[in-house]
């Protein structure tokens, strides 16, 4: 299936990576840091983030080589094979919930604050519903994570601002009472803090100049997120000496109760509450795509890389991800939870270093990235020495982490994978090879990869929903003057899932290619057929638009069920933002069409609606009638005026016309009733508001009462490019 998804900005780059980050790193580990270091806590956040940044930016590198569903796992297995893709998939899938599980642990903490019943349970309770969430795929989630940081960041400067005068310079001495190993342990700890900094990278595609917005929004969330974290733990070591704090794992609370008194401990006990629920979702929905992606590269059982049916969801994975997120919450001490965390993240950033050189030195012909990161080889060489430094530092806890991945990964392998696979890394074979990234094939039988050229007249928009989408083409056939057209089936999946993993063209999309092939074969007509995925339909289908160059682009009348009782109205945000005009379809089951019927509002579309109807009329070779609707009640001096005003438009078109006023009490009634004797109506679309978003426009009333086929145009407010 093919992808289409160039929507992200670099702030929406900046907030989805930051999004990820905030949560347990200002909540809950400030506490267990300031036992493992003392007051510099924020010069370990500070040293933890210097070392990140040369995996931050390799990871953008191979992001954008590479832009598929795995993320890291597939860079990984691409470089090293597959018993390192079995070895390395397994510990980023658990790394990740282990800071969903860590987060959920602050959640408990904070929420021990809030009520006197059992944190446990409840948490438990959010797990579960948390997990239903991805599986259904819910609504889009990317609003609510921007409220939610913007919250947070909110917050807690306006915490620190009236923290500062409470700061007493004594605490900071000694800086170091738990000497250099304590220091370097705590570094080592706080890397966990960071693990969503690269996440961004996993949604390369969507990226719009991916080559600039991707290392530019993910060092940018990186400061941004540093400065956070370092001014936050910088006040708490000022405001208290480090041994009060130490092991709070709900540092904010106390420092907001003793600031403002209970009721701020308690609104930030709730901010902190939504945070880490936040970070769960987010750790539960990218947790679930390792498992995915290596059942689909044969190395973990089948039923773990499928997607339901109907949700499009991976559900196995979830169901998977959130119980070992909620074994963890019952049973694992909440300092092991964020050095395990660590330890997997940091051997996993060395290992995306080594990547980048590997990739590079053995020229591998289909390694070309739209943005390689600087001071290479040095830069990677730093991250490489510093991440193996760190686990030196955590001591043990690094051994048992490489220890409970390594084994049950390499045992995976060698019982179940290898059987399955015959791909080889790049380090593990001699010479160039073409095969180590599956392309989408671009025969006609198969999904292609969208990649948009040229112009076409027309753009027929089908979404899945359509009564008759032959008719709908037909219609596009009509309006393009035999010029190209573009027919794009956009299938809109939920954003729990990624865009490449629908993979399997089902039987109805063979079906319709089929059938738009014999149409332009019969009708001697260029029609272009591509399938998209997407996330966002109306904005995807703006986007081709715009690529093309179009005149028209025109969907069907979908009726106002969808989004009736929400502001939001993609056919309404198409019509504030499409360059080319709109014509919304309701079919009628009407095949011949010999009268058309045209419906004249005296504003902005009558001259694209008289257009309109004096071409289709050569079309279809039909008698088109020019319509007023006037009141009972109106004097006969207007209704004069009005039938020579329709006689007036008659003579600005060439086709076969006469003119007709509509009376009644009711507008609506008449024209639906009018309607009757027709095979096509026409009428202008009139704008999106507001209001009608909620109460609907008198057109989306009328095409959905009318008797015959209807055909609503709306001119566009802006020119083309071209």
């Amino acid at each position: 299936m093919a992808s289409l998804e160039r929507r992200l900005g670099l702030f929406s780059v900046i907030t989805i990576s930051m999004s990820s980050m905030v949560g347990s790193g200002i909540f809950v580990l400030p506490g267990i840091a300031f036992a493992m270091t003392g007051p510099s806590v924020y010069l370990a956040f500070l040293l933890s983030a210097i070392c990140i940044l040369p995996a931050a930016l390799s990871k953008a590198e191979l992001a954008t080589a590479m832009p598929t569903s795995g993320g890291t796992y597939v860079y990984l297995e691409r470089t090293f094979g597959p018993l390192a893709g079995t070895v390395t998939g397994l510990g980023l899938f658990l790394s990740i919930l282990l800071k969903a599980a860590f987060a959920m642990i602050g959640f408990k903490a904070y929420l021990s604050v809030l009520t006197t019943f059992n944190p446990l349970a409840i948490s438990i309770v959010f797990l579960i519903c948390i997990i239903f969430l991805n599986i259904f795929g819910v609504g889009k989630v990317s609003n609510i994570l921007t409220f939610v940081l913007l919250i947070t960041i909110v917050s807690m400067a306006g915490l620190c601002a009236f923290s500062v005068f409470d700061i007493q310079m004594q605490h900071f001495s000694p800086m170091f009472p738990l000497g250099a190993e304590g220091y370097l342990g705590s570094t080592a700890l706080v890397f966990v803090a960071f693990a969503g900094v690269t996440k961004i990278a996993a949604i390369a595609e969507e990226v719009k100049d991916p080559e600039k917005n991707l290392p530019r929004g993910i060092i940018a969330s990186l400061v941004l997120v540093t400065i956070v974290y370092c001014l936050v733990s910088f006040v708490l070591a000022g405001v208290y000496p480090y041994q009060q704090i130490s092991g709070n794992l709900n540092p904010i609370y106390t420092l907001a109760k003793d600031i403002g008194g209970e009721t701020i401990g308690a609104i930030f006990a709730i901010v902190a509450t939504l945070t880490m629920v936040n970070t769960a979702n987010a750790g539960v929905l990218a947790g679930s795509r390792f498992p995915f992606a290596m059942a689909r590269d044969n190395l973990l059982p089948s039923f773990l890389g499928k997607l339901h049916k109907k949700y499009l969801t991976p559900v196995v994975s979830i169901i998977l991800s959130g119980l070992i997120i909620g074994t963890v919450l019952v049973t694992v001490d909440v300092t092991k939870v964020a050095k395990l965390a660590s330890a997997f993240m940091i051997s996993i950033y060395i290992l995306e270093n080594i990547s980048v050189i590997v990739l590079r030195e053995s020229r591998a012909q289909w390694y070309k990235p739209g943005y390689k990161s600087p001071l290479y080889p040095v830069l990677q060489v730093f991250g490489i020495i510093s991440g193996v430094g760190l686990l030196f530092a955590m001591g043990t806890t690094s051994l048992v982490a490489i220890t409970v991945i390594g084994i049950p990964g390499i045992l995976l392998y060698v019982f179940y994978s290898n059987k399955r696979t015959t791909r080889k890394g790049v380090i593990g074979i001699r010479g160039r090879r073409m095969d180590l990234i599956q392309e989408y094939p671009n025969d006609i039988g198969g999904f292609c990869s969208f990649d948009v050229q040229g112009e076409a007249q027309v753009i027929v928009g089908l979404f899945g929903r359509e009564r008759s989408s032959e008719m709908l083409i037909e219609m596009g056939i009509a309006m393009a003057e035999h010029s190209n057209i573009e027919v794009a089936h956009i299938l809109e999946i939920p954003e729990q899932t990624d865009l490449h993993d629908v993979t399997d063209e089902p039987a109805q999309m063979k079906s319709l290619r089929r059938r738009i092939v014999a149409m332009a074969n019969e009708k001697n007509e260029s029609i272009t057929f591509d399938p998209v995925v997407s996330h966002d339909v109306s904005r995807t289908i703006y986007e081709i638009s715009q690529r093309l160059h179009c005149k028209w682009l025109i969907i069907e009348y979908g009726g106002r069920t969808r989004g009736a009782l929400t502001v939001h109205n993609p056919v309404g945000w198409l019509k504030a933002h499409l360059s080319c005009n709109l014509a919304t379809f309701r079919d009628a089951g009407v095949r011949y069409i010999r009268k058309i019927m045209v419906v004249i509002n005296n504003d902005k579309n009558d001259t694209l609606v008289l257009d309109t109807a004096d071409h289709l009329s050569e079309v279809f070779f039909a008698h088109v009638t020019l319509v007023r609707y006037i009141k009972a009640t109106d004097s006969d001096e207007r209704k004069y005026y009005e039938i020579n005003f329709l006689k007036e438009l008659s003579g600005k078109i060439k086709a076969h016309t006469d003119e007709r006023l509509v009376e009644g009490p009711d507008q609506l009634k008449a024209l639906t009733d009018e309607s009757c004797d027709y095979d096509l109506l026409i009428l202008g679309s009139s704008d999106h508001t507001l209001l009608n978003s909620f109460t609907g426009t008198f057109d989306d009333k009328l095409i959905a009462k009318a008797s015959c086929s209807v055909l609503a145009v709306h001119a566009s407010s802006f020119k083309s490019d071209d």
